[in-house]
């Protein structure tokens, strides 16, 4: 009964939320800010993103829900590549928990289209080379409060870089530069069954501006909100093993990519020391598809691996992947 009025309440403070924050479509926005939308990490994109509710993510946890900072227990430094069809990404992060403030994490993320030519004018020849970049530093807090709520913060500086080297001519450099704030929450259940909810809602801020204030570009505001349960199997207990599932809605609105993203995720776990992955991701248009991945962790070291699969990597050949290093102590 007191989980189900919690699930309910969530969903219904979600639908608010959605229905205040969904702006009005802009035909005009040149969507430099969409790159917001691409997933952060390893773990995260091989459960299918459903991690609104994950307490375990450590680091990676401020790109998708701050509140589960406040779960964090050691020190975490980590780094993040990643390729995908559109860009190669690099991120770095650093978690500090205290038992007196909470947890502090920072960090930076940066995507690479890669180096276009720039060709002359009537078909001539290649007479420069364009750089497209876009960049983003975020500072995050969370802190527990109670012993089955955790809330967080987040605040990022989103920045857009385009510039051009060599005889470019009519190719013009631009850059565009604005703020934005995450916030989250998330609570333990009281149930028998371990589960956990939580409700995030990211990247409220003002418009990216690269040219002129028509041609601004809304920033893609996601609410996403979910749960997560460890399995009660007694044999995989006695193994020292476990089993958590996870299922996430997310909603990006009024963005090139309108609707309701789905996730559903399961990690099989051994001993804390090995970690199997897989989800599912439904998305708009051509991403939609499976993901796998894995954890292999010890001494306080560990190394992340994912792929998704989806009709765009089928006719590329070229399966979106994702590879992170942490060490914690």
């Amino acid at each position: 009964m007191i989980a189900a009025t919690y699930r309910r309440s969530v969903a219904t403070v979600a639908a608010g939320i959605i229905a205040f924050l969904a702006p009005s479509r802009d035909a005009s926005a040149q969507n430099g800010a969409l790159f917001l939308l691409q997933p952060f990490g390893a773990r995260a994109v091989a459960v299918g993103e459903a991690v609104s509710a994950d307490s375990t993510l450590g680091s990676e946890a401020m790109w998708w829900n701050p509140a589960a900072l406040g779960r964090a227990s050691r020190k975490e430094a980590a780094f993040h590549y990643s390729q995908t069809y559109i860009a190669k990404t690099g991120m770095i992060s650093l978690v500090v928990p205290s038992n007196v403030i909470g947890t502090i994490g920072v960090g930076a993320y940066i995507l690479d289209y890669g180096d276009q030519d720039a060709t002359g004018s009537a078909g001539g020849g290649v007479v420069g080379s364009i750089t497209n970049r876009s960049y983003l530093l975020i500072a995050s807090y969370g802190t527990p409060v109670g012993k089955r709520v955790t809330v967080g913060v987040s605040a990022k500086l989103v920045m857009l870089n385009s510039s051009c080297s060599g005889d470019c001519g009519a190719v013009s450099s631009y850059s565009g530069l604005t703020s934005a704030f995450d916030a989250g929450v998330q609570y333990v259940l009281p149930t028998r069954l371990p589960s956990t909810i939580g409700l995030s809602v990211r990247n409220l801020g003002p418009a990216l501006q690269v040219k002129d204030r028509p041609q601004a570009d809304p920033l893609p505001k996601i609410v996403q909100f979910g749960a997560t349960s460890r399995v009660p199997i007694e044999s995989l207990k006695n193994a020292g093993a476990s089993l958590d599932v996870s299922a996430d809605y997310a909603v990006a609105p009024k963005t090139s990519i309108d609707g309701v993203d789905f996730g559903v995720g399961a990690t099989l776990g051994y001993r804390d020391e090995f970690f199997l992955r897989a989800g599912y991701k439904q998305i708009p248009g051509e991403q939609s598809g499976p993901s796998i991945g894995f954890t292999l962790q010890r001494g306080g070291y560990a190394l992340d691996f994912s792929r998704r699969f989806d009709k765009l990597s089928t006719e590329t050949g070229t399966p979106p992947t994702y590879i992170g290093l942490r060490a914690t102590f």
